[in-house]
């Protein structure tokens, strides 16, 4: 019985020792890419930069505008930087809303732009301009 036991401390410091000179070191691990998500932006927004992540869905929806005796209504919803931001769908309501959805393919920095137009109430004019809405978005 004892030299059982005599036997087995030994063949355990060598398995002790063999599996601490094979182990190599852990490398760190890598952050986790993010689970893609959905960024929402609406009217508000607009001027201000937003962070979103390739993966992601951005779906933004801009409300028509009512100022005294017009209201603007927004169309052309889109991107200018179709390589970034791929748009997926969108539409212009009848009441001057506008919805967009886009899918976020590549880091960099795109835009989302919309074009205000006004609607004049009956016996009214619009000003001579056009309002344009864009939201930057910074992509990692």
């Amino acid at each position: 019985m004892n030299a059982l036991r005599l036997l087995a401390v030994p063949a355990a410091a060598l398995a002790l020792t063999l599996s601490g000179a094979t182990a190599a070191p852990a490398a760190p691990a890598a952050a986790p890419d993010p689970a893609p998500a959905t960024v929402t932006i609406s009217g508000p927004a607009n001027g201000t930069t937003v962070q979103a992540h390739v993966g992601d869905t951005v779906q933004v929806e801009i409300l028509a505008v009512r100022d005294y005796t017009v209201t603007w209504y927004w169309y052309a919803l889109g991107t200018p930087t179709p390589a970034l931001l791929s748009q997926t769908a969108g539409s212009a309501e009848p009441n001057g809303d506008s919805h967009g959805t886009f899918s976020v393919t590549a880091a960099g920095t795109a835009a989302i732009t919309a074009i205000g137009r006004c609607v004049p109430d009956r016996g009214t004019i619009c000003p001579p301009w056009a309002i344009n809405w864009k939201v930057t978005l910074a992509v990692s």
